[in-house]
């Protein structure tokens, strides 16, 4: 995973941060300068500090936190392990099935666990963490609070892997997906090319950034279906229409 969100940062999020070009700028969802950018030194300075706090953070979760939770699985649950035999390797079609099995489940999970982390407030002291940034960029995906990141990251993932028991190739090409999806949702940009939008019932990257900067709605991580399904999405749609009808 680490390597993996490395080489996100460095070739996709890093150059049009860093280049600023104007045909990168025109799918930008805030209208705000990036913090980095900004004429204010108060605003430059809180950036700064609050990237320091992020790296670390996303380094612990990344590093420590997710092979955590594997190994905590593997103890509670050792009956309920996946099969990485060639044996039963699975067929396209199978992997096909098997990993849009495992996203909409695994978004149904995360759906929950993160509109309980905002509806209690004892639980979103820990999930506040996530909303510093009210602005994101790609650092923000990962910089959440132990806590928040076990309860509402890693537990959906976790049982839905318990209950479905998929391939550990399924698993691979689905856990990819959920990880590049997080990692879009927080890149600030809303490009058309992005691969994660290829899904059905994917949802806008400005939807997720909606949410950061409202604090309400869309607690999908990239699927809009359970959004739409419990109503969730109603302020975010009315945001987008007002957004696109001034442009």
């Amino acid at each position: 995973v680490a390597p993996y969100y490395l080489i996100y940062v460095l070739i996709v999020a890093l150059p049009p941060y860093l280049l600023g070009w104007e045909f990168f700028e025109q799918y930008k969802i805030s209208n705000d300068p990036w913090p980095w950018k900004d004429e204010r030194e108060s605003v430059r300075k809180e950036f700064w500090k609050l990237t320091y706090k992020s790296v670390w953070l996303d380094f612990f979760n990344i590093c420590i936190g997710v092979p955590g939770c594997v190994y905590t699985k593997t103890i509670l649950f050792p009956h309920r392990s996946m099969s990485f035999s060639i044996d039963d390797w699975p067929t396209q079609w199978e992997l096909f099935v098997g990993v849009m099995a495992v996203v909409y489940v695994s978004e149904f999970g995360f759906y929950w666990t993160h509109r309980i982390m905002h509806a209690y407030p004892k639980l979103y002291q820990f999930h506040k963490f996530h909303h510093q940034y009210n602005q994101n960029n790609v650092l923000s995906a990962q910089y959440f609070h132990p806590i928040d990141f076990v309860f509402s990251i890693a537990a959906p993932v976790i049982a839905t892997n318990t209950i479905i028991r998929p391939h550990g190739v399924t698993q691979l090409v689905a856990g990819l997906w959920i990880f590049t999806a997080n990692l879009d949702d927080h890149l600030g940009y809303a490009f058309p090319w992005s691969p994660v939008r290829w899904f059905p019932f994917s949802a806008g990257t400005d939807a997720h950034e909606f949410h950061h900067s409202h604090n309400k709605g869309c607690f999908g991580s990239k699927l809009s279906i359970w959004d739409s399904a419990f109503g969730t999405d109603r302020a975010y749609n009315e945001w987008r229409k007002k957004r696109w009808s001034k442009e």
